[in-house]
């Protein structure tokens, strides 16, 4: 018995010791340490290679919505600049030196109808258009708004100039004050004098109204080359930054202007350029400001630029910021008027891109757990990510270039999704119209300008188009009728009709106010234009239910062909807008019809 018992003991107690052997053997272990580094290297590959291309993405994309933000901010700041000079030319034409005929007329009645004008053109820019001649006569017309005007006017010979409250040319009832004033002691007209055309003055601290101004002045003369006069506006440096605030571009961010010593010309911060010493405006710089993100802004990335006047083309940068990065966006902004002005855009990375740098990492622990589980998996999760990156970075590109932007087919609710909505929303933002919901001025450049690249580049291809500009007839009658309300309800009707009357490969754009500008891709041939016109007036013209009331509103459209009659945007434009203005001025004045 003690046998028998003994004998089945001992297999037992040996398979027992087999198993302990086998788990505490070196092959064991390197199996297991082997599978695990293995499993580790992979996931680890895995993780590095899906952080870095989502970084890659996410920095392209920065890229591309920095560049297009800069170039639309520095463009809307040239435009201002340029509003001035459209004045001065409305006042005295450059043609008129060029003439050995025309006589500049100095009269102050004639010179302040004009003057009158030219300071309704841009009130945001330069609201204040003046004259002055060498016999000592000026006149000065300074739009308050569009009810309040002050009139400025000095004979030939009085030392004084006399300022008047007035409401429409000719009225000089309504005396205000007079003054000692000699216009040709003032910088501007001096200036003006020493150049053959437009030029803008030193920024200076205005006698009137004391802030930070800049002035441009042309100098103005007769057949006989004798001077008739200096023409002038006026653009305080506080519309600048209003038009920067203006911009909402994020919560965080900042946008502002600096000359070559590295002094504000203008910021959207809430603290002014300039502060008071002693009642006298004085700029700040760069790098005192408060405004800490200005602060860095400028020191990271252009302060040795703007001092060397390196800078010729818009480029971007980042800098970290305490635990933030900083992308910035930085362009020349009036070179050609030898200002050299640099335009600014900062943004913390956040403000755009709402926690990407977590979501990837989020993304890529959830792979590395389908690593460890199943390598394939992971691996197809991986590149199903990748392709839908590619896809968002391919758009990125192509938004970029200004090339139509491809359907996004990607649905997805985690936070690539979220990358892709915020895309998607900084799309729409930087190309449609808020209000129609069509494309917007921006878009359609950047579309033609696309075509035009393409033109060129691929000349066997025959690329044509047409540019259609349309002008709502009598649409002020109806924003003063039934209220702003009606009118941009039937703005939204009128951008639906539009696009019902095109085909999908055309586009529609909101061009500003009651004007549509419409692109017929391919399109080139007279007939097929007058039928998309004729479909146009046919759609447009059937009555529209506003409120209480039904009304048919008219438009006038004008055409022009690529490449046949121009090769440029702006050419093309003035040609559509001169053929719609002539289709306008041929047909009897239009009125608003009610329906009922």
């Amino acid at each position: 018995m003690v046998t028998d018992n003994t004998v089945r003991r001992f297999p037992i107690n040996a398979a027992t010791s087999r198993r302990r052997r086998m788990n505490n053997s070196s092959l064991h272990k390197q199996l297991l340490i082997t599978i695990v580094v293995l499993m580790l290297f992979v996931s680890s590959a895995i993780v590095w290679i899906s952080i870095q291309a989502g970084t890659d993405a996410v920095n392209q994309l920065t890229q591309r919505v920095m560049s297009n933000m800069i170039e639309r901010i520095s463009s809307d700041n040239e435009k201002q600049l340029n509003n001035a000079v459209i004045a001065l030319e409305t006042v005295a034409p450059s043609t008129i030196n060029n003439s050995p005929t025309h006589v500049f007329d100095t009269n102050l009645d004639s010179l302040e109808q004009r003057l009158w004008a030219a300071s309704g053109l841009f009130m945001q820019a330069s609201n204040y258009v003046y004259f002055a001649a060498p016999d000592g006569r000026f006149v000065g017309v300074n739009r308050l708004d569009a009810e309040h005007v002050e009139l400025y006017v000095q004979q030939p010979g009085d030392p004084l100039r006399i300022e008047y409250s007035t409401s429409r040319p000719g009225d000089h009832n309504f005396f205000l004050s007079s003054g000692l004033y000699d216009a040709r002691t003032r910088s501007w007209y001096v200036d003006a004098l020493k150049h053959n055309a437009p030029v803008w003055t030193d920024i200076y601290n205005k006698y009137t109204r004391p802030e930070p101004t800049i002035t441009l002045a042309k100098a103005v003369y007769q057949p006989d080359h004798s001077l008739a006069g200096v023409v002038a506006t006026d653009i305080p440096l506080r519309k600048l930054s209003d038009n920067l605030r203006g911009l909402n571009i994020s919560a965080n961010s900042v946008a502002f202007i600096v000359d070559k010593n590295g002094d504000l010309i203008a910021t959207s911060s809430e603290e002014p350029s300039f502060i008071e010493v002693d009642r006298v405006p004085t700029r700040l710089s760069a790098a005192t400001i408060n405004n800490k993100l200005i602060n860095a802004a400028y020191s990271n990335t252009i302060k040795d630029k703007t001092k060397a006047l390196t800078l010729s083309f818009p480029a971007n940068s980042s800098f970290q910021y305490g635990d933030e990065k900083i992308d910035v966006a930085f362009a020349p902004l009036a070179n050609k008027y030898g200002l050299n002005w640099v335009t600014v855009v900062a943004i913390p990375r956040t403000d755009f891109m709402g926690g990407i740098t977590h979501s990837l990492f989020q993304s890529a622990m959830i792979v590395v757990l389908c690593v460890m589980f199943a390598l394939f998996i992971g691996l197809a999760f991986i590149e199903h990510i990748l392709r839908d990156i590619r896809q968002l970075t391919s758009a990125a590109k192509k938004m970029g270039n200004g090339e139509p932007l491809p359907r996004l087919r990607i649905h997805r609710k985690d936070e690539i999704g979220h990358l892709i909505n915020t895309f998607v929303e900084m799309e729409n933002k930087l190309r449609f119209d808020r209000l129609t919901q069509i494309y917007n001025r921006e878009f359609l450049i950047a579309q033609i300008e696309f075509l035009e690249r393409h033109a060129l580049q691929h000349p066997k291809e025959n690329v044509c188009f047409t540019l259609l500009f349309l002008d709502l007839d009598r649409f002020k009658v109806i924003n003063d009728t039934y209220g702003h309300a009606a009118g941009d309800q039937l703005l939204i009707v009128i951008a639906a009709r539009l696009k019902s009357a095109v085909r999908d490969t055309d586009t529609v754009a909101r061009y500003g106010g009651d004007e549509f500008v419409v692109l017929l891709n391919g399109t080139s041939n007279a007939t097929d234009i007058q039928m998309t016109v004729d479909k146009i007036h046919t759609l447009v013209q059937q009555p529209i239910a506003l409120s209480d009331h039904i009304v048919a509103v008219h438009v006038s459209v004008g055409w022009a062909v690529f490449p046949h009659e121009a090769l440029d945007y702006n050419n093309l434009l003035k040609i559509a807008d001169s053929r719609m203005f002539n289709t306008k001025k041929e047909r009897p004045e239009l009125h608003l019809r009610l329906v009922e």
